[in-house]
């Protein structure tokens, strides 16, 4: 294994891993999850489809395989080469995209995104992204996480656009070629420039024992289910609010053009939050850190109740923003922190499967929760509850530190 050179050189090394995983983050997040909406339409009409079933065949079932690789993409991350597993990764989720300029039937088209999608997806994306800033970082892990993860947010902000583009004057399969070959321009960057585990994190000399499966010792974790079911409930939360934020603001009178500048203020605030509250898990404690993004969602529930002016939505906006920016490096923060460098990508990804319920549910939950009552105020209320839920939950979590 690839060893770095201590942290007393005049830069460390340990930020270009992070640059490295924005960008793994940025195509991942970019051209898979900010997409399914792009390609339902064309694909929909392709293959003659409604787009609730195009969505079934490409987001539901890559959300649900993804679900099911994560553990064996975690225990290979920990146990392998992180680098072999990533070019792995990234081959497969580009061969994936040119194997869609192919398909002419919508079942080709599902094993694509359960095969070569999901698991280029997991071995590339954020769990291989994030596995490898833990790995160079210690104190300052929750700010290297919330800096790599802003790649999220450039993915989502820029390939919508430019692959609509490409779709409306080239067709969608030469819109999936175009992805294939920016994914496949990333492989000359991690073959030159990166690297595994360090012999030192932050300077901190680490003691790593054999890669193992530690299944067992992780399932029995009380911490294990806890972190999980707090990030679960925050991730569900505020992925059905941003979900339903732009219809809300259209039940309530506003256009839909000033219904999307939501999402836009969302998306900013997102990348605040990704920096300054992963900085404050590496003051805080992830432990303490954990109650900023379940706050801020409490605050941004409460600000959409009633009939809510148009700045006041947009200050909900943007309380939102800041709670999905900062619960994925405290996440990352929080795994780091009680299971340690080594256990990373195995826990982050056994982890994984407990989000997918309550993400799927929130969503069409809030939206039934509407058309049943003629009102959103149900839902918000309920999403506040199960916040509250979680705030019941953190003091289960065993102190490690004095700023834990």
């Amino acid at each position: 294994m690839e060893s770095a050179a201590p942290n007393t050189e005049r830069f460390y090394y340990g930020w270009v891993i992070v640059a490295l995983a924005m960008m793994m983050h940025g195509l991942t997040t970019g051209g898979t999850n900010a997409l399914y909406g792009v390609f339902a339409l064309p694909l929909s009409e392709a293959f003659d489809l409604s787009r609730a079933a195009v969505l079934g065949a490409t987001a539901s079932v890559a959300m649900i395989s993804s679900g099911l690789l994560s553990p064996f993409a975690g225990l290979w991350l920990s146990r392998y080469s992180p680098k072999k597993i990533i070019l792995l990764g990234c081959l497969m989720l580009s061969g994936g995209y040119f194997a869609m300029t192919l398909v002419t039937t919508w079942w080709q088209m599902s094993i694509v995104y359960a095969v070569s999608w999901s698991m280029g997806n997991v071995l590339f994306g954020a769990l291989a992204a994030n596995t490898s800033v833990s790995n160079w970082f210690e104190a300052e892990r929750g700010k290297a996480l919330g800096i790599a993860s802003i790649g999220m947010s450039f993915g989502s902000f820029s390939f919508p656009p430019i692959i609509t583009w490409i779709i409306v004057n080239h067709g969608w399969r030469s819109a999936y070629a175009v992805l294939g070959c920016i994914t496949l321009a990333a492989v000359p960057f991690i073959l030159r420039w990166y690297r595994d585990r360090p012999d030192n994190a932050d300077g901190t000399p680490q003691v790593r024992p054999p890669g193992g499966n530690h299944w067992k010792e992780i399932l029995g974790s009380r911490d294990f289910w806890v972190i999980g079911l707090c990030i679960s409930i925050c991730f569900a939360g505020f992925n059905g609010v941003t979900i339903n934020i732009i219809p809300m603001a259209v039940d309530r009178g506003f256009t839909p053009t000033s219904a999307a500048w939501l999402l836009s203020v969302a998306a900013a605030f997102g990348v605040v939050g990704k920096i300054v509250i992963g900085m404050s898990a590496d003051k805080l404690g992830p432990r303490k850190a954990l109650m900023i993004p379940l706050g801020l969602l409490v605050i941004a529930c409460l600000l959409l109740r009633g009939n809510t002016p148009y700045w006041q939505m947009m200050v909900a906006a943007a309380f939102v923003g800041l709670s999905s920016g900062g619960a994925i490096p405290v996440w990352g923060a929080l795994i780091g922190s009680y299971f340690g460098q080594q256990k990373f990508s195995q826990v982050m990804g056994m982890m994984n499967p407990l989000l997918v319920p309550l993400i799927v549910a929130c969503a069409p939950f809030i939206s039934w929760v509407k058309e049943s009552t003629g009102s959103y105020n149900p839902a918000l209320m309920a999403i506040i509850g199960f916040i509250a839920a979680a705030f019941a939950l953190i003091p289960l979590l065993r102190p490690l530190k004095a700023n834990n």
